[in-house]
Parts: structure tokens; sequence; C-alpha cells
């Protein structure tokens, strides 16, 4: 079997998750969050591009249950879903519920870690302003948000 080569950018968020830190790229220059998707800006080596922590709020977009296991170590049903973060970037993930049928697009989520990886909760704050939708623009200023 051929070993899967990972570009630096995978690596840097890989080990914020092995930490137990959800991680985010951001442009300095303009305090942007960029997207995990968006690779035009990784594959320039940017040196503007710092990593930082995220909120861990989010909101789900899409989600999807699998009811027929692929795993014994992922039992079902299983809910994965599409999260928007509250500084921008999406990022498709585990969502822990204990009832599928109550997940609903437009909930707002927490990350946190299980002994899996990253993995996302029902958030028991108030709602979260998602970036571009409610509040305009989300920046990242060195470790704390603020809104454009």
């Amino acid at each position: 079997m051929e070993a899967i080569e990972l570009h630096r950018y995978d690596e840097e968020f890989l080990a914020g998750i092995a930490k137990k830190q959800l991680l985010i790229a951001v442009n300095q220059k303009t305090g942007a969050a960029l997207d995990y998707h968006w690779r035009g800006w990784c594959a320039q080596q940017d040196p503007n591009v710092r990593w930082l922590r995220a909120s861990g709020k989010g909101e789900l977009l899409s989600y999807t249950v699998t009811r027929r296991a692929y795993s014994p170590d992922f039992p079902v049903p299983l809910v994965h879903g599409l999260v928007e973060l509250e500084e921008g970037p999406r990022l498709i993930c585990r969502i822990e519920t204990d009832a599928p049928e109550s997940v609903q697009v437009g909930m707002t989520l927490k990350a946190t870690f299980d002994n899996k990886g990253l993995i996302f909760r029902t958030a028991r704050s108030r709602a979260v302003h998602i970036a571009g939708r409610r509040t305009g623009r989300t920046t990242v200023n060195q470790s704390k948000t603020t809104t454009a």
C-alpha cells in the first residue's frame, strides 16, 4: 500500500487536532480567516499566513445520517455535518448526538474532542453569529475575534 503524502497545510491542521486544538489559518495582513478548502494561498507558501486557535463555535449547514456501519470504531447511527465556523471556514465533521432526528440545519454547535479526534456537539450558549450571514465579515486579530 502506498503511503499518503500530506500537504504542509494538512499537517498543520492535523497537528492541532492531535493537540486537541481546532486551528484556522489566518492572513496576518487582512485578519481574514482562510477557508480549509481554498488551497491557493498555501501552495504559495505564503509567509503572511498564521495558524490560530478557532473559537470552536459554528452553525450546521448540512448533514447526513449513516445507518449502516462501516467500522466498529464508529457505531451507527453516525451523523456527519458541514459546519461553518464563527470565523468563516467550513469543514465536514462528526456530530455527536443520541437522537439523529433532533439534528437540524441551523443549529449552533461547539467543537470538542473525543478519543477519535474532532467532534461537534450542540452548543449550550446563545446563537452564534456566523461570518457573512448575520454580522458581516468576521476577522481574526492575533488570538481574538472581531467583527468588521
